[in-house]
């Protein structure tokens, strides 16, 4: 019986999480928003320096930093490799706007892994070491 009431608790919790991911935006996961008049009221809210992607009706989009939002406009300063002035963009002719959080870098990521990896080893290798020399 405790076993049973156990999985049900279980399978509820699960569902509840995967029903509210939607929701919510995980570490690492773009926040995704669309619509005229809800893209005006989120661009607005994000604070300045947000690394954004804005996504236009013609099919282009361009990232960058988010200097200013108004009720009938982003300001998105390009991320370049040569410095480019900012770009007003109407709010009518953007289709998404992309937060983009989390950039990972997979050489970064494995390089992190093997270091921890080494350290890890070298460690067990030295508590082993200390261990034989007491004997």
């Amino acid at each position: 019986m405790l076993k049973q009431i156990i999985a049900v608790t279980l399978c509820a919790s699960l569902l509840q999480g995967c029903a509210s991911a939607g929701l919510r935006a995980a570490a690492g996961q773009p926040v995704q928003i669309s619509g005229s008049g809800v893209i005006a009221d989120y661009v607005q809210k994000l604070p300045a320096g947000s690394d954004v992607k804005v996504e236009l009706t013609n099919g282009k989009s361009l990232e960058g930093t988010l200097m200013a939002a108004t009720e009938r406009s982003v300001v998105v300063q390009r991320n370049t490799r040569i410095p480019e002035a900012p770009v007003t963009i109407a709010l009518a002719d953007v289709a998404r706007v992309r937060l983009e959080t989390g950039h990972s870098n997979p050489a970064r990521s494995i390089a992190i892994g093997v270091a921890s990896g080494a350290g890890a080893a070298v460690g067990a290798i030295l508590i082993l070491a200390a261990l034989l020399a007491g004997d």
